[in-house]
């Protein structure tokens, strides 16, 4: 719905009038006095720069946000003096246990001391001096493709919540648009690695994408953080890890390494946030138990996919013959295990510890057959 101001400021004579005497050298400094908090932020560490965590000071940090936000709708900066009639943004999230992780600041400005340039930070040539075979290659341009999607959720999902949450959560906020960097990036890299071998992109996964977008489509900022901020990046950090583990070259090696850096900064914001959550929100844990029950059943879509297993089983037994499939079975099926067992230790040192008991995933995981 769109939003009109109350006048149309070309037709206010007040506002010219008012521009006119201050460009006529007649400053009326009401700002001057503003009535805030007088402090000086300096950095902790000069050589670390000045963080949002050197300004964690009074009124104006995050360590003094109330848990309701009743009085702060507009999109004043946090700590600056209100006066007027100010707008009502409208937002949804005004709870600060809906969002906030202890280290949202750390990993903010973390995101941005390790930031990497795909055009330029990965060894390209390499692939031109040592071409893959064409069945490797072709297996990468398949992971490539599926990365693709899932990377696209953990893009849309902080940019579907970003300007619904109060702005007085601005650290909060600040993370939120770093993680929308870092997958803009990783789609960038995983786009560009798929073309650049001369394959070309393959095929998309219907279950995947049918999981991910009720992943993507939560009801709740809450619901929504715990399946792609600690399951769907747990998945894609074991992911990153497996296939650095055995990548057919350099290039491949060098993106899974930055792929895991950027996943592992997502997870530990998801595993921080659900725990905050159970620990400020004690009665609402049951309703997200439920969420987790219902909802985990794309954790198999994912990883059952044919679309992410043939081309991990290619990578990981380094071709298609009969032996090095059978290699590649054995490894990927120790890879879906490790994915499955950590996603639930994550599950429940966030404070859903009885989780791991009711799941249904594991008990699903060891119907798939491993080698003969």
């Amino acid at each position: 719905m769109a939003f009109y101001a109350d006048k149309d400021y070309t037709e206010d004579e007040t506002v010219l009038e008012a521009a006119n005497k201050v460009m006529q050298g007649q400053l009326g400094l009401h700002w001057y006095d503003a009535k805030t908090e007088k402090v000086k932020g300096k950095p902790a560490d000069f050589r670390r720069g000045l963080t949002y965590k050197d300004l964690d000071i009074g009124s104006y940090g995050y360590s003094a946000i109330p848990e309701n936000l009743r009085d702060s709708k507009s999109m004043v900066s946090r700590g600056s003096e209100k006066v007027g009639k100010l707008p009502d943004m409208g937002y949804v999230v005004n709870r600060k246990s809906e969002v906030w992780s202890d280290n949202v600041a750390a990993l903010y400005e973390e995101a941005k001391s390790r930031r990497w340039v795909p055009a330029t930070d990965v060894p390209w040539s390499e692939l031109d001096k040592n071409p893959l075979a064409p069945e490797m290659e072709a297996a990468c341009a398949q992971l490539y493709t599926f990365l693709q999607e899932c990377t696209q959720i953990t893009l849309d999902f902080p940019s579907r919540w970003v300007a619904l949450i109060n702005q007085d959560f601005l650290e909060q906020k600040s993370w939120m648009c770093a993680q929308m960097l870092d997958a803009s990036r990783l789609f960038e890299v995983f786009r560009k690695r798929a073309l650049f071998g001369g394959s070309g992109l393959k095929r998309a996964s219907v279950h995947a994408e049918q999981g991910l977008k009720e992943w993507l489509w939560a009801e709740t900022y809450p619901q929504g953080s715990v399946s792609v901020n600690l399951a769907l990046a747990g998945l894609l950090l074991a992911i990153y890890r497996h296939v650095a583990a055995f990548a057919p070259s350099r290039v491949d090696t060098a993106i899974m390494r930055y792929a895991m850096q950027d996943a592992a900064r997502q997870v530990a914001y998801g595993s921080g946030q659900l725990r905050y959550y159970t620990r400020n929100r004690p009665l609402e844990v049951p309703a997200m138990e439920q969420y987790v029950d219902d909802s985990e059943h794309v954790i198999l879509a994912i990883l059952g996919s044919p679309e992410i297993l043939e081309p991990m089983i290619i990578i990981s037994g380094g071709g298609l013959d009969a032996a090095q499939v059978k290699a590649g079975r054995v490894a990927v099926l120790k890879f879906i295990r490790l994915a499955v067992q950590e996603y639930l230790e994550r599950i429940s040192t966030a404070g859903l510890k009885g989780h791991s008991k009711r799941s249904r995933i594991p008990q699903l995981i060891d119907r798939i057959e491993g080698p003969a």
